[in-house]
């Protein structure tokens, strides 16, 4: 008998060879583990199964060599192999740490254990695991692959990138770790190189619905919409089941300011997974364009039951209260808006407490700048208050800013790096000082101004300009990334019916670069520049906020120079898209936050011309009362 079952485990081991998996199975059929007397021969056939990926027999067999052999290490680490492809993570680990009691060294347990450890949230186990994978096979890309997977989920990007190069070193078509490289990379903003990592993992598998959805991801966030589209497309002809693909796409038709067809895509994601948080967010962006404030509401709500603790979410529906002027709960949910590290108070760690509005007489407060170059500007109102109650105030910003706030209208101390040794009662974001201060939409501090020019740059640009005409800065560009909004800025070619206007003189105050449309310095017929040195220094606005002084009337997108010009107290008109920023809250001419400004918004989506109308219709009855 010993010899037939002998015989039909050698043939069987021959088939699998073979790759006849079905007869090799056969010819195991008529055996029973409970009635087996070796341990080894359990173990082997248990293999045999565990190949055949008939799992529940391989645990049979593996389960009889331990009984029969309770020291066997390697039935043990298989045993531990089989339970974590049936989803039994306890018990597959159990077996693991079991089978390395007894002393079984082997760097596949090493890896299969790394995982089981990592998956339960426990990555500084897991990478203890996979580093010693590692050491009995150093030419393990599976284990490299993974380990740079924790490291990525610990905060040590560029350890983890280190594991899937090294990875892909070993193996170069290693798909899975080209996807996890391109994912990490994008998430470091490092676009163009996830992007070429995609293109690797396409040219193995040019079907892969993932590494197209993921490079589509990419592709917009570049702003290449047509090949964004393209590639979205293709992911969902190969899986059109695929939730994560589809509220890509409702992300790729906002930003082409289609809100109805990404509504839809939205709807279409949250139908394949109900409790898709990133799909109710957008689904609540979508509707915020739209206009439907309550629902979009409601959808933010659903977005945080499917995650509570999601920052991202949390912000969203701080900016749309803020924007509806719900100021007390949007200044509580706006704290989230930086939980992601993103403010130098994260860098530094300073250990004192944050202020909360409490006296400030006699203590020493640091608040650090953060965000946009306009947030900055529009919140510097605030520094001169907390003076005002006695504190001694240190403003920690970006030093091209400091020549700026040297016109604060109460000074306060500025820097960009501290000494070692400093000392500050509390500390505050600049952003969360609303909050702080309890401000309200009926108690906005809203000087005529609080930023002063200086006296010399006002000067020389004054005689630059010249004192002819109805002087009128433009600026029509702000931030080009796609998460700054670049719906925001306005196609140049709307501004040159204002000049046409008797008298009206249209001066460009928008910042040179490679982007400006005459990136030779040479302006359009109706347009004047300043010429290459406005603003091009190390100081931020310094050049801009002088020559306003000079100017009429600016009129701007929503970007920085509307809030400098707001600041200084010059006269600012904002053209506005049609569900705008928060700032400008709904509906309103006016903006509390500046005196001198006026807005303009679209009436439709997307409808520039519409809106311009009403800005030269303005101007011309403004050019009348002159």
């Amino acid at each position: 008998m010993l010899q037939t079952i002998d015989a039909a485990v050698h043939q069987a081991i021959g088939f699998l060879n073979a790759g006849q998996i079905s007869d090799a199975i056969g010819r195991l059929r008529f055996l029973n583990s409970a009635n087996e007397t070796s341990h080894v021969r359990s173990n082997l056939i248990g293999l045999i199964y565990l190949s055949a990926k008939e799992n529940l027999r391989a645990l049979a067999w593996f389960d009889q060599a331990v009984r029969l052999n309770p020291r066997y290490s390697e039935a043990l680490s298989n045993r531990g192999a089989v339970l974590q492809e049936l989803d039994r993570d306890a018990d597959a680990l159990a077996s693991y740490d079991e089978a390395l009691r007894l002393g079984f060294v082997h760097a596949a347990l090493f890896y299969n254990r790394g995982n089981l450890l990592r998956e339960a949230g426990r990555l500084k186990e897991a990478i203890a695991s996979y580093d010693m994978a590692l050491k009995l096979n150093p030419a393990y890309p599976e284990a490299l692959r993974a380990g740079g997977r924790v490291l990525r989920d610990l905060g040590r990007p560029e350890s983890a990138l280190e594991f899937f190069d090294e990875a892909l070193r070993l193996r170069p078509g290693f798909i899975d770790a080209l996807i996890d490289r391109g994912n990490l990379l994008h998430d470091l903003g490092r676009t163009e190189e996830a992007i070429r990592s995609y293109d690797s993992a396409l040219e193995k598998e040019p079907n892969h619905a993932d590494v197209l959805n993921n490079r589509g991801a990419a592709l917009h966030a570049i702003g290449r919409f047509q090949d964004a589209s393209a590639d979205f497309d293709a992911a969902l002809r190969i899986n059109s089941l695929a939730p994560q693909a589809w509220s890509n796409r409702g992300n790729l038709l906002l930003s082409q300011l289609r809100p109805e067809a990404a509504l839809a895509a939205y709807e279409r994601a949250l139908e394949l997974r109900p409790g898709y948080g990133e799909a109710f967010c957008g689904r609540a962006l979508a509707l915020k364009h739209l206009g439907r404030f309550d629902e979009a509401l409601a959808s933010y709500d659903r977005a945080l039951d499917c995650d509570p603790t999601s920052a991202h979410f949390k912000n969203n529906k701080a900016t749309l209260l803020l924007l509806l002027g719900e100021f007390e709960t949007g200044w509580d949910l706006y704290e989230w808006r930086w939980i992601a590290g993103q403010t130098p108070k994260h860098g530094l760690k300073l250990p004192i407490p944050e202020w909360s509005g409490e006296s400030l007489a006699g203590r020493a407060i640091i608040v650090f700048d953060e965000q946009g170059l306009g947030d900055a500007i529009q919140f510097s109102r605030f520094l001169p208050i907390l003076a005002a109650q006695g504190a001694k105030v240190t403003f920690f910003c970006r030093a091209r800013l400091h020549r700026l706030f040297k016109g604060l209208e109460t000074p306060v101390r500025l820097v960009d790096d501290l000494a070692e040794g400093e000392h500050f009662d509390c500390q505050i974001a600049l952003s969360s000082l609303p909050r702080a201060l309890k401000v309200r939409l009926a108690t906005i501090p809203a000087q005529a101004s609080y930023l002063r020019p200086e006296a010399d740059l006002a000067r020389m640009w004054a005689a630059r300009i010249g004192s002819q005409g109805f002087k009128i800065g433009i600026c029509w560009r702000g931030n080009s990334a796609i998460k700054a909004d670049p719906s925001r800025s306005i196609p140049l070619a709307h501004f040159a019916p204002l000049a046409g206007l008797a008298g009206a003189r249209l001066v460009s105050i928008q910042k040179l670069d490679d982007q400006t449309p005459f990136g030779d310095r040479q302006a359009l017929p109706w347009l004047e520049t300043l010429g290459g040195d406005f603003d091009a220094g190390a100081d931020a606005f310094v050049d801009a906020a002088a020559a306003m002084q000079s100017l009429d009337l600016i009129i701007t997108c929503d970007t920085s120079i509307a809030h400098l010009a707001g600041a200084l107290g010059r006269p600012v008109w904002v053209v506005l898209k049609q569900t705008a920023d928060w700032r400008w809250l709904l509906e309103r001419e006016d903006c509390p936050w500046y005196p001198s400004m006026r807005l303009f918004r679209q009436s439709r989506l997307g409808d520039w011309d519409e809106v311009f109308g009403r800005v030269a219709h303005a101007l011309e009855l403004e050019l009348k009362q002159i």
